[in-house]
């Protein structure tokens, strides 16, 4: 991983600074998230892993990779789908990209 510096207004720090206190996330994971939105029909990987739209998930959605890490069972409300062997295997190998 490298470091980024970055300079921006208060007010958009403020602003950044309240979503992550609401989210419970840090500053470093809303960055990466925000520049790693892409269309969900991109490939992203090792960032994000498309999930079609099955089940109780009425559209399409990305799993986030880097944040599984910070997954807390407190945030999940319902179980909307299960991934097939395969998708694990994916989401896995792209876990393992960015931890290493």
């Amino acid at each position: 991983m490298n470091t980024l510096s970055l300079r921006m207004p208060d007010y958009l720090k403020n602003a950044v600074n309240d979503v992550c206190a609401n989210e419970k996330i840090s500053i470093n994971q809303f960055i990466v998230n925000a520049l790693s939105k892409v269309p969900s029909e991109v490939d992203a990987l090792p960032y994000r892993y498309l999930i079609t739209k099955r089940d109780k998930l009425q559209k399409n959605s990305d799993a986030c990779i880097y944040e599984i890490r910070a997954l807390s069972k407190t945030r999940v409300k319902e179980k909307l789908s299960i991934l097939d062997d395969e998708e694990l295997v994916i989401i896995q190998d792209a876990l393992c990209q960015i931890v290493k």
